[in-house]
């Protein structure tokens, strides 16, 4: 099955495997949901593939990765919200073993959950790595990792999918976003999250409440968003988000910028509202979502913060 976007990564690790100028350690890097774990597995399949267009889909490597056992491919996982130095330990002893032919490749998943010990037990593994071996990293906070470590690894950062991306993944998952832009843009491009609100039924419920807060302007309005975030915490952050999001455009408009809105189904109301604001108290408004986030982590009174945000309407 081939694999949707990130096109130049695949394509450079199709040309090194041709040229046979593999490295040996990489750290694929990118936000959470952006599908780092989907393309380590991909690429140790176009590595590990015997074909002559990588990946083929019909050698006895290929096939193997749909029944889910390539004996090529080892694959390490946080299984305690942490990666132990045992874990690491068992990864050194099976790249001492070297294969019949060909490659052997490592997935560490998360590799940014590795306690410093296990970190500083591959660091000689990645200084003096054996010919068959490629070690594949994914981290969401790549930064967080020992500097010794991360100056061994060639990182690969993947990129937000398009519209049309994002479409044919969703696709993939039995998920439909056709008239659903609203999602794709306000999920940054990254499949995960986009899946996430995609399935999330309060989501919608919560942009509605929230957008008749803002275009209504009324005390029933007003009344009906403070008690829904009273009642329903777990949706303050997701409330914050939509908020923000219609203050950017709302920003965007005022300038004179109708292109990249995420809000774009509501760029009529979105225009009838910056009509009655100007720009710096918009600017105050996503400035002041920003300070009650950073006051919420400070143990600020969730209900001040509920009562805050709806007199920011």
């Amino acid at each position: 099955m081939e694999f949707i976007g990130q096109r130049p990564i695949i394509d450079s690790f199709k040309d090194s495997i041709k040229q046979k100028t593999l490295s040996h350690a990489y750290a694929l890097t990118g936000p959470s949901g952006i599908g780092k774990k989907t393309l380590a597995q991909y690429i140790a399949k176009m590595i590990l593939c015997t074909g002559d267009d990588v990946p083929c889909g019909y050698c006895r490597s290929c096939r193997s990765f749909e029944t889910g056992g390539n004996p090529g491919l080892i694959v390490v996982r946080n299984e305690t919200q942490k990666i132990l130095i045992g874990q690491i330990r068992d990864l050194i002893d099976n790249i001492g073993v070297r294969p019949a032919f060909g490659y052997k490749v490592y997935i560490i998943q998360d590799a940014d959950r590795m306690t410093p010990e296990a970190q500083n037990a591959l660091l000689k593994t990645l200084e003096e790595p054996p010919e068959y071996a490629v070690i594949i990293l994914t981290t969401s906070i790549f930064e967080s990792m020992l500097i010794t470590v991360r100056s061994r690894l060639v990182q690969v950062k993947l990129k937000p999918y398009s519209f049309g991306e994002m479409k044919k993944i969703l696709h993939r998952n039995g998920l439909d976003i056709t008239d659903k832009e609203h999602i794709f843009n306000l999920s940054l491009g990254i499949p995960g999250k986009a899946m996430q609100l995609l399935n999330d039924k309060t989501f919608e419920e919560s942009r509605n409440i929230i957008m008749d807060f803002l275009f209504k302007r009324d005390g029933f309005s007003e009344l009906t968003l403070n008690q829904y975030l009273s009642n329903r915490k777990e949706v303050f952050s997701q409330c914050l988000d939509i908020l923000e999001s219609f203050y950017r455009d709302a920003l965007l408009i005022s300038f004179g910028v109708g292109d990249g809105l995420i809000n774009y189904d509501k760029k009529d109301n979105i225009l009838e509202y910056v009509s009655g604001i100007n720009p710096g108290e918009i600017a105050n408004k996503i400035n002041n979502i920003q300070k009650i986030r950073d006051d919420l982590r400070h143990n600020m009174n969730y209900q001040l913060a509920v009562d805050l945000i709806t007199l920011e309407g």
